[in-house]
């Protein structure tokens, strides 16, 4: 008897425990990881595309993130924004850099589920990516957000 109590207890503690059995903890990264990987496979794999970057970041309230890169204008480039599951839409912002007047200009914004902005780069120009939440799901305030540039896969062809 001693001993199916012990039993009993050691795998309801197992159940209770497992991070699994319940819901996500708020703060977990866990989901926006594997909605990406599963967005990187379909990308490389079946649309014969190059990820040359991915950032993840957390965005909370009405904050924003930017983040600049140079892109090569022998490519044009999507860049996709993914939100975890407490976000609703997501905006995404593309200014670049005039090499002339050192002034930032206005390329394209786009709010969504998933936001997907087509650039097409007519020098080596620097950009500035900057993503905000334009609406969270109820009840939240905070989430993750993905955001990947990419461009066709030179060594698969067009």
């Amino acid at each position: 008897m001693k001993y199916l109590i012990t039993t009993a207890i050691i795998l309801s503690s197992l159940f209770l425990f497992n991070s699994r059995s319940f819901s996500q903890s708020a703060t977990t990264m866990q989901d926006i990881m594997e909605t990406v990987s599963a967005k990187v496979i379909e990308l490389e794999d079946q649309r014969n595309q190059e990820i040359v970057n991915m950032t993840f970041d957390l965005l909370v309230n009405t904050g924003k993130k930017t983040l600049w890169r140079y892109l090569d204008p022998a490519f044009d480039y999507d860049v996709m924004v993914l939100g975890d599951r407490r976000i609703e839409n997501i905006k995404v912002t593309v200014y670049k850099k005039n090499a002339g007047t050192n002034e930032w200009e206005f390329v394209d914004e786009y709010s969504d589920s998933r936001p997907v902005i087509r650039i097409d780069p007519q020098d080596f120009e620097q950009y500035e990516f900057t993503v905000t939440v334009d609406k969270f799901k109820t009840g939240s305030t905070t989430g993750h957000f993905a955001l990947l540039l990419y461009h066709q896969n030179p060594e698969r062809g067009k």
